[in-house]
C-alpha cells in the first residue's frame, strides 16, 4: 500500500527541518578529509589500505614518466631505502600536495578564512598557507609570473563553485606522496562544492602538457566539517631539523630529515 501523499511531505519536511542550514558559499571553517585516498588521484598504492576499484596510472609523456621514476618516495609501491622526497628534508610541499592532505588524522585537515576579496586556506601539516583572490584580478603573466612554492591562485563562483586557477607552482615540488611531478609550466584548476552543513567536495584538474599527455583530474576529495577544532589553540606543527622527533611524532612520515 502506498503512503498518502500528505505522509510523504510530512516526512520530507522534517528530513530538510532536521537538516542544518548552510551557505553554499561560504566555505569557512575546519575541513578533515573524510576520503580514504591519500594521493592526488586514484593510482596503484594511493591508500594505507586495499586499493579502491579503478586505480590507473597516470597520462605520461616519456618525460612525465622519467621524472616519475627519478622520484625516490618513501611510500607506496615504489617505496625506496634511498629516498628523494623533498619533505625529507623540510622543504615545503606545494600547493598540490597541501591540498590532498596526504597525512593521517588528525592532521589531514585545513581551514579556510573567508572574505569578500580573498580566502586564506591554511594548512595544518607543515604550518602553510595560500591566498585566494576574488577580487577579480587576472593571474600573473610575463616577468610578472615566477614560481612560487604555492603559486598565484584566483577564483571566482560559477553558481555555488568555487572555481580556482592557479599558476607559477615551483617544480621542485611533487604532488604527492609517490612522487607524481610536475614542471613549472602546470597551471592548477580546483573546484570546491560545498554539499551540505557538513560536507566540502574538492575536484583538482592538472595541465601540464610537458609531463602529461591529457589534463589529469584527480578522485573527488571530500571533507568533514570540524567544529570542535576552532576551540583548540593550533598545534604549530613545523618541520625543523630542531623538533625532528616531535614532527615525527605527530606525523609518522618515516621520513628523516637530511
Amino acid at each position: 500500500m502506498r503512503a498518502p501523499s500528505f505522509l510523504i511531505a510530512m516526512l520530507a519536511a522534517s528530513t530538510a527541518a532536521a537538516q542544518p542550514s548552510f551557505d553554499a558559499r561560504d566555505l569557512t571553517g575546519h575541513w578533515d578529509r573524510s576520503s580514504p585516498l591519500e594521493s592526488f588521484a586514484n593510482t596503484p598504492g594511493g591508500t594505507r589500505g586495499n586499493e579502491l576499484p579503478g586505480s590507473r596510472e597516470a597520462p605520461f609523456t616519456p618525460a612525465g614518466r622519467a621524472a616519475f621514476d627519478a622520484n625516490k618516495p618513501g611510500y607506496g609501491p615504489r617505496r625506496a631505502m634511498q629516498r628523494n622526497d623533498p619533505m625529507g628534508r623540510c622543504e615545503p610541499l606545494g600547493l598540490v600536495r597541501n591540498l590532498v592532505t596526504e597525512i593521517v588524522a588528525p592532521h589531514a585537515t585545513f581551514e579556510i578564512v573567508q572574505t569578500p576579496t580573498r580566502i586564506l586556506q591554511i594548512f595544518e601539516y607543515r604550518h602553510d598557507w595560500r591566498e585566494i583572490w576574488l577580487d577579480g584580478r587576472a593571474l600573473p603573466s610575463g616577468d610578472a609570473l615566477y614560481p612560487k612554492w604555492n603559486g598565484f591562485s584566483v577564483g571566482r563562483f560559477e553558481g555555488d563553485e568555487l572555481v580556482v586557477d592557479s599558476v607559477g607552482l615551483d617544480a621542485r615540488t611533487w604532488l604527492d606522496k609517490l612522487g607524481y611531478p610536475h614542471t613549472e609550466n602546470m597551471s592548477v584548476e580546483e573546484r570546491y562544492r560545498r554539499v551540505d552543513a557538513e560536507t566540502l567536495e574538492l575536484v583538482i584538474t592538472i595541465t601540464d602538457p610537458e609531463y602529461y599527455s591529457l589534463p589529469w583530474r584527480s578522485d573527488v576529495k571530500r571533507f568533514r566539517a570540524n567544529r570542535g577544532k576552532a576551540q583548540r589553540f593550533d598545534e604549530q606543527i613545523h618541520c625543523i631539523p630542531a623538533e625532528e622527533t616531535t614532527y615525527q611524532d605527530l606525523v609518522g612520515t618515516g621520513n628523516l630529515i637530511e
